[in-house]
């Protein structure tokens, strides 16, 4: 009885151990299916539909004839080619698409910084532009001085020469815009309206010389203007300014500082820049006809084309300047060797021109001028 029962406890036992692998089974053939199913679905974009086959065929075939032909060879072969430049282009599209988008945000952010620079430039012009009505206050009160002086009295007080001062000082360049663009070099109109009006009021020489020895000039704008007839201009610091086209003659410009100022067709005639610093200025087409550049540096001036007829050239600085097609006529120089010292020891360009067209005629003891072949 007892063994009776322990074979039937052995059978229930194996029946449930039977239905569990049966479960264990199912559970392993539906995983297998899964992951079947997925490398199949994975392997259609990575490998392709005609890759896939080709690969297939080839292992049947194998499987049947223990070998594989040539043309399933270079079946599978051509397929993987196919197949791997595609994807090598997909990966390029892939890595090239971001970085289009990059630059794009990136020249967004340019041109949206751009505007802040131009809109910032713009707000900062508006602020300078007010101090136009404080000038217009100092020249009113410099015109009633000169009113209540007496004939041939110019001068003005301290008090309004200070005021002058301090107001070409608190006029900083900055950038505007000129027929619909924004100017490349910041600089200051105002500035060149206060050295306009300071000049054609005819303020005294002492005044003047007070005003422009501790007044900065630098950065003014002021082109195509007509200074009149002997401008004082003695000590003034024009450094970085703009008098293209203006014309002043007979000037008092000794010791003035224009470096890198443009004087591109400026008509200075007759008038006086001894020992003045024109350091790298822009002067071509100028007109410097009787100019007295004595001591003058003129150190990388550009003079293509300017006229120095009868210029005075005296001990005159022209390191690294350009004197392409200038014009020399009856120009005083100091020394006997000058057409060889800036044609071959300086190596001058338009050197050699003016070796050319010129020669050397003695007028004095230490004085040669430099007259036409």
């Amino acid at each position: 009885m007892e063994q009776q029962e322990y074979i039937t406890r052995l059978e229930n036992e194996n029946k449930e151990l039977k239905k569990q692998l049966g479960k264990i089974n199912k559970q392993k053939q539906k995983s297998n299916k899964i992951k079947k199913g997925l490398i199949g679905l994975l392997s259609v974009p990575l490998f392709g539909v005609p890759l896939k086959k080709s690969i297939s065929n080839a292992i049947h075939e194998y499987k049947e004839r223990k070998s594989v032909s040539v043309d399933t060879v270079s079946d599978v072969t051509s397929n993987v080619i196919w197949r791997v430049t595609r994807i090598g282009l997909f990966a390029i599209l892939m890595a090239v698409i971001p970085s289009l988008v990059l630059l794009y945000q990136t020249k967004l952010l340019y041109n949206q910084n751009a505007m802040i620079k131009s809109q910032n430039s713009l707000i900062e012009a508006d602020r300078r532009s007010s101090l136009v009505t404080v000038m217009g206050d100092v020249l009113s009160d410099v015109n009633q001085e000169l009113k209540n002086k007496a004939s041939g009295e110019r001068s003005i007080s301290r008090t309004l020469e200070a005021r002058i001062v301090s107001l070409s000082m608190a006029m900083k360049p900055y950038q505007f815009k000129e027929n619909d663009q924004l100017i490349e070099k910041p600089i200051s109109p105002e500035k060149g309206q206060l050295l306009f009006a300071l000049l054609r009021s005819q303020i005294g020489k002492q005044s003047s010389r007070d005003i422009f020895l501790t007044g900065d000039f630098n950065y003014t704008s002021l082109k195509n203007a007509n200074l009149g007839r002997g401008a004082l201009l003695q000590f003034a610091r024009l450094n970085h300014s703009d008098f293209s086209g203006s014309e002043i003659v007979e000037g008092n410009l000794k010791r003035v500082e224009l470096k890198e100022a443009n004087l591109t067709g400026t008509f200075l005639s007759e008038s006086d820049l001894s020992q003045a610093n024109l350091y790298k200025a822009d002067m071509k087409k100028a007109e410097l006809i009787g100019v007295n550049f004595t001591n003058a540096n003129l150190f990388g001036v550009d003079l293509t084309g300017a006229n120095l007829s009868e210029a005075t050239l005296w001990g005159t600085k022209l390191k690294k300047a350009n004197l392409t097609a200038v014009k020399l006529d009856n120009a005083i120089v100091h020394r006997e060797d000058w057409i060889a010292y800036v044609s071959d020891s300086l190596d001058l360009d338009g050197g050699s021109d003016i070796r050319k067209n010129y020669r050397l005629k003695k007028q004095g003891k230490k004085q040669f001028l430099i007259v036409a072949k």
